[in-house]
């Protein structure tokens, strides 16, 4: 139990006043726990199948680390650690093909719950320093733990979704017990464990999110200046000099393999790529042949064939059921990113847009200025304000600062805004008890109202599908990816066949529960949309348009270069309705049962279809 509540309930032994109200914060975390915890569960199940992209190398890297294939498994643009955690599912639960896919989110909602801890335990931490800094006058606990689970349940069941199959939900945890320990070491708190903890925690972070490689020296400054301030001696200094060290243990080694089997120093390429994407105008994700002509030339490009529709083959070393996305950095290898001024200025100033539009969307910001304004804005910002939590804010911001330069997505700073937030709270100091009653009313009812909108909203339909599930002992929706699977298996596929792609292969999992190998492509193109606020990725179709329309002369020498490559079928995501469809076989039949045509996973490849490609 976590110190504060150890205090809280002698304190309610020795005057019998403090009881009720100790069991009052004792059944409020108990049912806030309960919802939380529930609520995770929902989505989790409802989300099951669900996979894309970023999710099938994580899958096939897991699957080549229990292999012991270290030299496939070495991946410098996914960070190891969720691939890691997945390989240890594979060993202990030993899935089918059918529920690997599931292991995504089983990680997921088990990186939830250790946030949920870690979550805990920061909060404990800021009620002792917020009861140090304005002794007595801010704002409720019930008030602050209620106003922390809606946040914490809209930024991790909103912005990060145990659907998505990121390992953001790892490192948003991981993130949070970095808090923590910062709020431990603040108040004096920590110990010798503690600063052990610390440095295995940074280590961690990095293994699961690479771009947190620059941020490990910042924290361990961080944790410097707190002991420093406490102490005045340099000597108080060596607990932090032991984080840094245990940090560097723990990152280290996978740093040396990395660089080994690249053959020059890294500590990941994904930066790298994204620059060239987002600021440098690459193309995005596959098929970099050297645009826009100067950030480099590709080593090792896949191969155009064809120009309109564009064609491309890369059948080559690198592992996975989709290479182009199985290792980006192969492909990319020779791009040199630079600083393009206006283009980066333009997406800064979109990021920090994206950055004010989640601030204020949560159940602190706009009751946290309203009481700020009338109590006074010099009072809140000073040393017994928000300059109190300056070394939990600094990280935070510092972090959410290095994505905006480069791509923001909710999802990435999801942790970070929900300590931003929960400092803001706790900062605010009220000397009318009448007036902290009210504003703590306020907040409660506030952060209640957001929390029952969103279960509404995003959790009421997975819901009745999970009890639905439950009641019935059986699945409503059923996994696409292993349905195509085995319809391919039927129609004769192979482990180690190959197949050519019109459409966009980079979601198809199924191809590696098949064995089979995608290597080659008419391909969608994938750019930014720029009129919405996070510019997300949309798929360009222009060339599988062309290819539909092109004379029969010009799709037949697209599929004899398919052919030429070794692949035995060509796959389409859908047929036109405008096109002749002769030729062409659906893989899942209309009117299958348990086929998601709607609700819990994405509506891809419900319409997929196959040709045989004859040898010649």
């Amino acid at each position: 139990m976590l110190e504060t509540n150890e205090a809280r309930a002698l304190s309610a032994q020795s005057d019998p006043a403090l009881k009720p109200k100790f069991k009052n914060l004792q059944r409020l975390k108990i049912i806030c726990w309960i919802i939380l915890i529930s609520a995770g569960l929902v989505q989790a199940w409802y989300t099951r199948h669900r996979i894309f992209s970023d999710g099938v190398p994580y899958l096939e890297i897991a699957r080549y680390y229990l292999a012991g294939n270290w030299k496939a498994a070495l991946n410098s643009y996914w960070s190891p650690l969720y691939s890691w955690i997945l390989t240890f599912w594979m060993v202990i639960l030993r899935p089918s093909g059918y529920w690997e896919t599931a292991l995504l989110h089983l990680t997921n909602f088990a990186a939830y719950l250790a946030c949920l801890v870690g979550f805990e335990q920061f909060i404990a931490g800021l009620l002792k320093l917020q009861n140090r800094t304005v002794d007595g006058s801010g704002l409720s606990e019930w008030a602050l733990r209620i106003t922390g689970y809606c946040v914490f349940l809209i930024s991790c069941l909103h912005w990060i979704d145990l659907g998505g199959i990121e390992p953001d939900m790892v490192g948003t945890a991981i993130s949070v017990f970095l808090a923590a320990i910062l709020l431990k070491i603040e108040a004096g708190d920590a110990k010798f464990s503690t600063y052990l903890w610390f440095g295995i925690l940074l280590g961690l972070e990095y293994l699961a999110r690479a771009a947190f490689a620059v941020f490990i020296p910042f924290y361990i400054a961080i944790a410097a200046i707190l002991l420093y301030v406490r102490s005045g001696r340099l000597a108080s200094l060596k607990p932090v000099v032991v984080s840094a060290a245990v940090a560097v243990v723990v990152a280290l080694p996978f740093i040396t393999a990395l660089s080994v089997s690249k053959g020059r120093f890294t500590i990941g390429d994904a930066g790298k790529c994204n620059y060239g994407w987002e600021i440098d105008g690459a193309a995005r994700l596959v098929h970099w042949q050297g645009e826009p002509g100067d950030i480099g030339r590709p080593i090792h490009p896949t191969h155009k064939l064809f120009d309109h529709p564009a064609a491309y083959t890369f059948a080559s070393p690198v592992p996975g059921s989709y290479p182009p996305w199985y290792d980006p950095s192969y492909w990319y290898s020779g791009i040199s990113p630079h600083v393009k001024l206006r283009r980066q200025l333009y997406v800064l100033y979109r990021s920090l847009k994206g950055a004010l539009y989640l601030f204020l969307r949560s159940p602190v910001a706009l009751p946290s200025f309203l009481l700020i304004f009338f109590v006074g804005w010099r009072r809140w910002l000073s040393r017994r304000g928000i300059l109190a939590y300056w070394f939990l804010l600094l990280p935070s911001i510092a972090y959410i600062g290095i994505y905006a330069l480069v791509y923001l997505d909710p999802r990435y700073v999801a942790g970070s805004f929900l300590v931003i937030w929960m400092c803001i709270a706790a900062s605010i100091s009220l000397s009318n008890p009448a007036l902290r009653g009210r504003a703590s009313q306020l907040f409660g009812i506030f952060s209640l109202l957001v929390a029952v909108v969103f279960l509404a909203t995003h959790l009421l339909k997975p819901a009745r599908y999970s009890l639905s599930d439950l009641f019935h002992l059986r699945e409503s929706e059923r996994s696409i990816n292993a349905m195509i699977a085995q319809g391919m298996k039927d129609a004769g596929l192979q482990p180690g066949d190959r197949i050519a792609w019109i459409g966009e292969a980079i979601d198809a999992e199924w191809v590696r529960l098949d064995g089979a190998k995608i290597v080659a492509e008419v391909p969608v193109r994938y750019n930014r949309a720029e009129d919405v606020m996070f510019r997300s990725v949309y798929t360009d179709q222009a060339e599988i348009k062309a290819f539909w329309h092109s004379p029969p002369e010009v799709k037949a020498r697209i599929l004899d270069l398919f052919r030429n490559e070794g692949a035995k079928f060509v796959m389409v995501d859908r047929i036109p309705e405008d096109v002749d469809g002769t030729g062409w076989h659906r893989v899942v039949p209309k009117g299958t049962p348990h086929v998601p045509w709607s609700g819990a996973q994405i509506e891809t490849f419900n319409g997929i279809a196959y040709m045989r490609l004859s040898s010649r």
